[in-house]
């Protein structure tokens, strides 16, 4: 199931001119650069990748906990885990989720967090219930790592090696050959990567998104443009109808779904040749996690440069799935269908509730409870492999074979 899209960039949405003196209190907190505390000239982390997703173990006020690393966000506590720390509401402020929606959230400090032997001190955090989420509770556990951490260090992300490296300077880190080189941008709060791109005679900013699984998920404006449908590889284009993700807002609307390749993206002023790509229904585009799979990225801050090198061993290939799973309530239900691909051809159809998959039950019960249901449909079920789907539709029970692609 690698189709939850967590929160993205989260807009502050700060009045220019506070109105309140809580207002105050908060834009001063936003604007303060974090304290930094540093062992050693690199700290490594243990880096994981599940479901197309990061995860590290970090220390928060010194209470340890598996955490998602997010470039997209900023750094988001689930509600139950500020609660056991102790940590004390500070303010509260109403943004946009990576869908469009508008969400309200509580605004804390943590006094300390901690990666690898890294500690960063007073830190503003966000606090969200993701017990609201159809999928998130389950996938979340306490909470996301996010862009306001990056200001002050460079950050390489190197999922090859499962390593995240942190140090005050480009040059404390191992030399590493650049295929691309780009200015990044830090326009405040909540500091998110931004780079330059360009396709076709579109040239525009990304922001570089871990949160996002795709390789490039263009803006669907910028993908309609006749220059970038110029550069779309022919006959690599496929659509289909379906959910773009579950974000903090919850899932978005059902829209129609696009990949293509692309023959030529530009980071910067450099190329990063043939890529694939997918479109998004809000701004803006997205670099992904999907990048990692190829390439190494490191994010020097100080200087202002996202890097990209060529990972020594890339990933393999993967085919694309033709149908996403996902809750949908308490059921599991058909949210993405592409056209063409052999689940359509074996009649599967969206919103079908699917009960099993290969004899493993999807149906909640005191002995298989969601989250466990959540997390096997997140971590190990493949879309791209053959399967037996037993499905409910208009209260009829059937089977429905999904051939290898």
């Amino acid at each position: 199931m690698r189709q939850l899209s967590m929160l993205g960039l989260l807009v502050a949405a700060l009045a220019a001119a506070p109105a309140t003196a809580q207002d105050t209190e908060l834009a001063t907190l936003l604007s303060a650069p974090l304290e930094i505390e540093r062992a050693e000239a690199v700290s490594e982390a243990a880096l994981t990748v599940r479901g197309g997703k990061l995860f590290i173990d970090a220390l928060a006020d010194g209470e340890a906990g598996e955490f998602i690393l997010d470039s997209g966000s900023p750094t988001i506590l689930s509600r139950d885990f500020a609660e056991a720390l102790g940590i004390e509401v500070v303010a509260q402020n109403t943004g946009l989720d990576a869908n469009g929606a508008e969400v309200t959230m509580d605004f804390a400090v943590l006094d300390t967090l901690q990666i690898g032997t890294v500690v960063f001190h007073d830190v503003p955090v966000l606090i969200h219930d993701f017990s609201s989420l159809d999928m998130g509770a389950c996938i979340v556990g306490p909470g996301i790592l996010g862009s306001e951490l990056f200001p002050g260090s460079a950050w390489r992300i190197d999922t090859g090696s499962g390593r995240l490296s942190i140090a005050a300077s480009l040059y404390d880190l191992p030399e590493r050959e650049a295929v691309v080189t780009a200015p990044l941008y830090d326009f405040g709060y909540p500091h998110a990567p931004i780079v330059d791109y360009a396709v076709g005679d579109v040239s525009d900013k990304a922001l570089f998104d871990t949160g996002s699984e795709a390789e490039i998920a263009l803006f669907a404006r910028v993908a309609a443009a006749a220059s970038v449908q110029q550069a779309v590889r022919a006959g690599s284009v496929v659509t289909g109808r379906g959910h773009e993700g579950e974000s903090a807002g919850g899932r978005g609307q059902t829209v129609t779904l696009t990949r293509f390749s692309l023959t030529d993206f530009l980071l910067g002023p450099d190329s990063l040749g043939p890529v694939r790509a997918t479109t998004r229904s809000v701004p803006p585009t997205l670099v992904g996690a999907g990048i990692l799979a190829s390439h190494v990225v490191t994010l020097d801050y100080p200087g202002a440069q996202f890097l990209l090198a060529a990972r020594e061993a890339p990933e393999p290939g993967h085919a694309e799935s033709g149908y996403s799973l996902a809750f949908v309530g308490d059921e599991v239900r058909v949210v993405q269908l592409f056209d063409g691909s052999v689940a359509a051809g074996a009649g599967l159809r969206p919103g079908d509730q699917v009960v099993a998959v290969s004899g493993r039950s999807l149906v909640v019960s005191g002995d298989n409870p969601k989250c466990s249901i959540a997390n096997w449909l997140f971590a190990d079920f493949d879309a791209a492999q053959p399967a037996e789907l037993e499905i409910v539709r208009e209260g009829v029970t059937s089977t429905i074979s999904i051939p290898q692609h």
